[in-house]
């Protein structure tokens, strides 16, 4: 039986995804700056968009009980920066300015498994949020389309393009084994456990290189 998913096509204004204090900057953890990205060139056009981060906006759209499973890819995106003072309410001040830096002009992909439980995504067609500083305006994701799709396997090696939990079941979603996996690439995603507690999982992330994958999750090396 064929594997069957939803695309989903976004943009966004500015998107800010983790965060990491490098040099006095906040960097968000998932930057074209970062020291992967500056290696030969690798994946420069596109970043990961991590199954933690768009299962948990579908989620909290959908009921946390939802069975989906997503993750994507930004395809489109530049590289600004930007300075706020943070406001300290118990000392009644604004603290010193600190330098952000963040993605603009954002498009991406998200892709969702279909699956027999999988609830409607007609509230997902308004928009959703992800990452941080949504108090500053961020996150703010606009649906472009929606339609289903049944995805091609590339018979080669290819570099992974996102981020999802060192997990059969969950990888399996995707068309991932571990005995396809041909080199990792290791980080950590947070892994909810309850409405306030979780933890941080072992997590494929991207440029590690996968034989026989989906052609959405990997881009061929040549």
């Amino acid at each position: 039986m064929t594997a069957k998913f939803v695309k989903i096509i976004f943009s966004a204004e500015c998107l800010y995804l983790g965060e990491r204090i490098k040099k006095g900057t906040f960097k968000p953890s998932i930057s074209p700056q970062g020291k992967r990205y500056k290696q030969g060139g690798v994946l420069t056009g596109v970043l990961p968009v991590p199954y933690s981060t768009i299962t948990g906006a579908f989620r909290s759209l959908l009921g946390e009980e939802s069975e989906i499973h997503a993750l994507g890819k930004m395809t489109k995106y530049k590289v600004e920066y930007m300075s706020i003072a943070p406001y300290d309410s118990a000392l009644i001040a604004a603290k010193l300015p600190i330098t952000v830096e963040y993605l603009s002009d954002v498009e991406g992909e998200v892709y969702v498994k279909k699956t027999d439980n999988l609830p409607s995504l007609q509230s997902v067609e308004s928009g959703f949020a992800i990452g941080g500083m949504k108090s500053k305006g961020f996150g703010a994701c606009k649906v472009v389309s929606i339609k289903e799709f049944e995805p091609k396997i590339i018979e080669q090696e290819g570099r992974f393009l996102s981020r999802i939990y060192y997990d059969d079941e969950i990888m399996g979603h995707f068309g991932i084994r571990r005995d396809n996996i041909i080199k990792e690439y290791w980080g950590y995603l947070f892994r909810k456990t309850s409405e306030f507690n979780g933890y941080y999982q072992k997590s494929l992330f991207e440029q590690s290189r996968i034989r026989n994958g989906y052609d959405f999750l990997v881009e061929v090396i040549k």
